[in-house]
């Protein structure tokens, strides 16, 4: 550390000019302004430095070590960080939620592809992508008009059954079900009689209800095409069955029958567990739900654990974690259903709007069982989809699309004549398939 020397004038004073430069003992402390002035040669000459007071002197600035300010520096330096990113983070859920909820007020649509539509072909949305089947095969292709994978058949009345990455088409009275992913086909299988219903799994498992003249089969195939089980049921004793479903591992099947005695009805919803577990049981049978003066036309399992089913007057949620499944919601229905529409997360059950604000009411449930909100719309719809969290509803010429809670995010019309929507993962992403290509709309 250099000395600041006092120079004297010819009168031997100091200058006001020099009484202002401070010493730089007072600056780390030092020293005072009282230290007496060097009375000798030896004494105006600057001292050999002292390693033990300068090293005092770095760790008396404020009473902070050099190391202790380091460590400071860093708290500092991670406290910004973490706020400019909660801040960030801020700014996104803000930006989504405007996005997910905003009010669109135009769409402008983009053709992106020819895409030719087979004549009588149905065309769905399929995980994002576009399935088109109909009497003489099925396509599946992605937004940009990319075939993935193509097969040829030929069937009177084709019948779909769709669980997340994976559908089944089979013929109704026919003897083929063909099982596919959004990216290739899995297998096709043959079956000894024919077909009346059947049900896919996300895994790639099929069951199937096959018609004998006295009693129904049920078989249950793996992704493979083979065979995992199968079971006989009486009609008497059973029942007819109206639907059939499977968990999304494969091993539990649930089977809705109707069964008619005299002037009366009854509905009988039968557990089956084909893992190890089941096999303690006869044919499988874990356990039956009956309910008297109803029908149960539609089952479905969500994932592995649950597995809701709906009325005509109520709707029920079966808890299916342990191996004897159990009825955790049970939701009586005070007015008419009028169409089941199930999403990977939400059941959405459509009513009659008794207010006559709209024509429609739409009920969304989630997994639970919870209700998740209601949307009241008047489009006389062809098509209704719960995707993400936004509800779709379009005919040949209009489109509508709200929120969960029914808010709206966009009513408007078509140019031209649009078999299906495809809604996309990216914000306010949508793709309509019309006779002859595939357009992007984009939501303005």
């Amino acid at each position: 550390m250099a000395k600041v020397e006092k120079f004297p004038d010819r009168s031997g004073e100091i200058t006001n000019d020099q009484q202002k430069i401070p010493d730089d003992s007072l600056l780390i402390g030092n020293g005072s302004a009282d230290s007496p002035e060097p009375s000798g040669p030896e004494d105006s000459e600057p001292a050999a430095p002292d390693p033990k007071k300068k090293k005092r002197e770095r760790k008396s600035d404020g009473g902070l070590s050099y190391a202790e300010k380091i460590r400071r520096h860093r708290i500092r330096v991670r406290v910004t960080w973490a706020v400019a990113i909660l801040l960030l983070l801020a700014a996104v859920i803000l930006a989504a939620a405007f996005m997910s909820n905003r009010h669109y007020s135009r769409a402008e649509i983009v053709p992106v592809r020819e895409f030719a539509a087979e004549e009588g072909a149905v065309c769905r949305s399929f995980n994002g992508n576009i399935l088109q089947y109909g009497p003489n095969g099925a396509t599946c292709a992605d937004t940009n008009g990319k075939i993935r994978w193509s097969i040829t058949y030929e069937m009177d009345q084709p019948i779909l059954s769709m669980s997340g990455n994976v559908a089944a088409i089979a013929d109704y009275g026919g003897r083929t079900i063909y099982v596919m992913t959004t990216s290739k086909q899995l297998c096709s299988i043959t079956t000894s009689l024919p077909i009346h219903k059947i049900s896919a799994s996300e895994s790639g498992e099929v069951a199937a209800i096959l018609d004998d003249a006295n009693a129904t089969w049920i078989q249950l195939y793996s992704k493979t095409g083979d065979e995992i089980a199968y079971f006989v049921r009486s009609m008497e004793e059973n029942g007819y069955p109206m639907d059939v479903a499977v968990s999304a591992n494969g091993s539990v099947v649930c089977v809705s029958s109707l069964m008619m005695k005299d002037a009366s009805v009854k509905s009988v919803l039968t557990f089956y567990n084909f893992s190890k577990a089941g096999k303690d049981y006869p044919q499988n049978k874990i356990v039956d739900f009956e309910y008297d003066d109803e029908v149960f036309p539609c089952v479905r399992f969500m994932g592995d654990k649950v597995c809701t089913a709906a009325s005509d007057s109520r709707f029920v949620v079966f808890d299916t974690s342990d191996i004897e499944p159990k009825n955790s919601i049970n939701n009586m229905l005070t007015e008419n259903l009028q169409g089941i529409f199930y999403s990977d997360k939400y059941i959405g059950l459509l009513f009659t709007d008794l207010t006559r604000e709209y024509l429609y009411r739409l009920d969304i449930y989630g997994k639970s069982g919870k209700k998740e909100g209601s949307v009241g719309f008047s489009l006389a719809f062809d098509d209704l989809q719960i995707a993400g969290s936004r509800v779709y509803i379009n005919n040949a010429q209009a489109m509508q699309i709200y929120t969960l809670d029914g808010r709206e995010i966009f009513n408007g019309g078509f140019d031209k004549m649009v078999k299906t929507l495809i809604p996309s993962s990216g914000p306010g992403g949508l793709y309509a398939v019309s006779e002859n290509e595939i357009d992007e709309i984009k939501l303005r």
